[in-house]
């Protein structure tokens, strides 16, 4: 084991304040470094001043109340800084991942109108049944998500058939930024003969579909 090692230990088991730790760390430093100088070997010099735990209690046994107490407070000072600091990078990393909403209109990066229609489109093939086109326009990430069959399986699933599409409702745009990444959101009920759906249709920055909800 180095001084320095030995120095580290002991200090680890101090029950003082750490500028009280330093101090005896300092001190007990350069005791070791004297007695090597004068000819000992580390190893006997530090045989002699028994394992860290020993040394350290040595210490201890003497620290007064206020310095025990100052220590306690110390120590729980810095536990509950170091607490404050993991919630406030928590809520920071919260916070990044949260998107945050914008009117459409505000876009540097959309054309509402462009958002509306390709929405319209791909809930029109959809309502065709055209699984294949619909996945031909999702991007890489949400590939690895849906793709014909599953949209066809999840499609099946729904309570009844849609019938044929009657109609398109008031179409509602945001723009969202997202971990430093944009994205369009079109939400709008359709009618069908059968019954009336709801979508969600989202899209990234390349106007590829990035989100498709359905309910």
């Amino acid at each position: 084991m180095t001084a320095e090692r030995y120095v580290r230990e002991v200090g680890k088991l101090l029950k003082c304040r750490t500028s009280k730790k330093r101090e005896i760390k300092s001190q007990l430093l350069s005791e070791i470094n004297n007695a090597v100088a004068d000819g000992e070997a580390l190893e006997d010099v530090l045989k002699r001043m028994g394992i860290p735990w020993d040394y350290a209690n040595r210490y201890n046994d003497h620290f007064d109340k206020a310095e025990r107490k100052a220590a306690k407070r110390e120590r729980s000072m810095k536990t509950w800084g170091i607490a404050l600091i993991i919630i406030a990078i928590i809520l920071f990393v919260v916070y990044w991942n949260l998107p945050r909403w914008s009117d459409i209109s505000e876009s540097t990066v959309f054309s509402g109108e462009q958002v509306k229609a390709e929405a319209e489109e791909i809930i029109r093939l959809y309502s065709d049944n055209d699984f294949q086109a619909v996945t031909a326009r999702m991007n890489d990430d949400m590939k690895q998500v849906l793709n014909a069959a599953t949209l066809q399986y999840t499609k099946s699933q729904l309570n009844e058939d849609f019938g044929e599409l009657y109609a398109f409702g008031n179409m509602y745009a945001s723009e969202a930024k997202q971990n430093g990444k944009f994205y369009a959101m079109v939400q709008v009920s359709v009618s069908y003969s059968n019954t009336s759906v709801t979508y969600t249709v989202t899209f990234d920055a390349d106007m590829k579909l990035a989100g498709f909800y359905v309910k």
